[in-house]
């Protein structure tokens, strides 16, 4: 099999922290359990754990009036020289996110300063206290602490997410646990987007306009445009000089697709050949390039099937220069971990007997993962794919811009059974499409929609939070 577009893991920044003055005992159980918690979900969430506890921290001696206190050595951030530590330790190994559990009243300064040194996402969360056991025993006050440190991110100006005080085993935990790495997963994808721009829009396609100086300003978002003839010059390169990776492309294709069709099978493997290598080239994790007249010209096919597999392969590809979609896209396949493709659909038509659903459809630039099991998928002629899309739970989401502000909808439906059409389709339900239809009618958006299998409202929510973007959904108020 060809090999994905392979990318790296999310590195997950983990220091725990106390109140050096309360000595109740109950924090090194709260920590253990804490540790190994995070360990099994950052495995089964294949997070890369940079864990902080690894660290000599040093013993401390604290001096209250002519009171003195004397620490012995911990695990675990109790002061401002610790959270100065860790920042240069968790710098080094360059986290992308990170989380930061109280195991007692906790210390808002070193909190705030580690956050802040690092600049990224931010987990706070906080076991639930045991009951009170007498008069003589002093809690852990664990959930207040947290009301303090909150205070104090918010007066660094630290964006934050909070999973509610629970306890370790509870579900509220584990799943407010999975949702912030997704939200990490979409602000790293976001602030880290270079978008290969292959070509020029369409003539005519004044509504995938953008502004590349305000991406680059607003989100440091870059752009690497490149020409068609530069393009073309690398797809024929490929053809003459790496004939056993195209070979090896149609070998891949073909395990899933019926490829007969097509006069060409190898120039249709090179131009996703050449697609990839730009992009690799170039370090960039998405496309957004021309389909209507660069690859047709030059090698007499449209490459919307190609875009799918790109797609499919973890290099999201947005067709008619779209480069906002590009950019939904990645954020669309990073809500999912990097584990599943997104599409980029038309919205076109309504359902003719069901008010609510609408059907997302395009000529043929699908991921054929996304296929509609037990349908034979094929690429007709004009090098376009043709199969449906499964039935089941959906999020779409579409990012846009208008005088300088910038938005991100999002809304669930889900993909249910409708009538055949050709190209790639799925019909799409949702609880009221007048909703959804005036909103992108009032805009500021286009007909352009990504959608993505399952349940990611929330953490596309979390991360419009970090990243400056307007949330906005059908039930929000119109902008225009």
């Amino acid at each position: 099999m060809y090999k994905k577009v392979e990318k790296p893991k999310l590195r997950l920044g983990y220091a725990p922290n106390r109140r050096d003055s309360f000595r109740a005992p109950q924090y090194k159980e709260m920590k253990a359990a804490l540790d190994a918690a995070t360990k099994e979900l950052c495995e089964a969430l294949d997070v890369e754990l940079i864990d902080a506890t690894e660290l000599e921290f040093p013993a401390k001696t604290l001096h209250w009036g002519k009171r003195t206190f004397n620490f012995e050595a911990d695990t675990m951030m109790v002061d401002y020289a610790d959270a100065k530590m860790v920042a240069d330790y968790f710098k080094a190994q360059k986290v992308d996110a990170l989380f930061v559990p109280f195991c007692n009243f906790g210390q808002e300064e070193a909190v705030a300063k580690l956050a802040k040194e690092l600049n990224v996402p931010v987990l706070v969360y906080g076991p639930r206290d045991p009951a009170p056991v007498g008069i003589e025993a002093r809690p852990l006050d664990i959930q207040c602490g947290m009301f303090a440190a909150t205070k104090v991110l918010q007066r660094y100006g630290i964006k934050f997410t909070y999973i509610e005080n629970c306890n370790i085993e509870d579900e509220a935990f584990k799943k407010g646990f999975a949702q912030f790495i997704s939200t990490a997963h979409i602000v790293k994808a976001f602030k880290n987007a270079r978008i290969l721009q292959v070509a020029c829009r369409p003539q005519q396609f004044l509504s995938v306009m953008v502004s590349e100086a305000e991406l680059l300003e607003k989100f440091g978002i870059e752009l690497v445009p490149i020409t068609g003839a530069q393009f073309v010059a690398t797809v024929e390169r490929i053809l003459e000089e790496r004939p056993e990776d195209v070979d090896a492309m149609v070998a891949d294709i073909e395990s899933v697709l019926d490829m007969s069709r097509l006069e060409d099978k190898r120039k249709v493997a090179a131009v996703e050949l050449g697609f990839i290598e730009l992009a690799q080239e170039y370090g960039c994790s998405a496309i957004a390039s021309d389909c209507w007249h660069t690859v047709g010209s030059a090698f007499g096919f449209s490459p919307c099937f190609i875009f799918g597999d790109l797609n499919d392969r973890g290099l999201p590809c947005a067709c008619e220069e779209d480069i906002h979609a590009a950019i939904a896209s990645l954020m669309a396949v990073a809500a999912t971990g990097n584990k599943a493709a997104s599409f980029i659909a038309d919205l076109t038509i309504r359902h003719p007997e069901n008010d609510n659903a609408e059907l997302l459809w395009h000529c043929g630039p699908f991921a054929k993962q996304l296929k509609k099991p037990g349908v034979d998928g094929y690429i007709v002629k004009g090098g376009q794919g043709f199969y449906p899309l499964k039935t089941g739970e959906m999020t779409t989401l579409r990012f846009d811009g208008l005088n300088g502000n910038y938005y991100l909808f999002v809304g669930k439906g889900e993909s249910i059974e409708g009538p055949t059409t050709n190209g790639n389709y799925c019909w799409l339900e949702v609880d009221n499409w007048v909703k959804w239809e005036k909103k992108f009618m009032y805009g500021p958006y286009i007909h352009h929609l990504v959608g993505v299998y399952g349940d990611h409202v929330e953490a596309l929510r979390d991360a419009c939070r970090y990243l400056g973007l307007t949330y906005d959904t059908p039930d929000s108020p119109m902008f225009l």
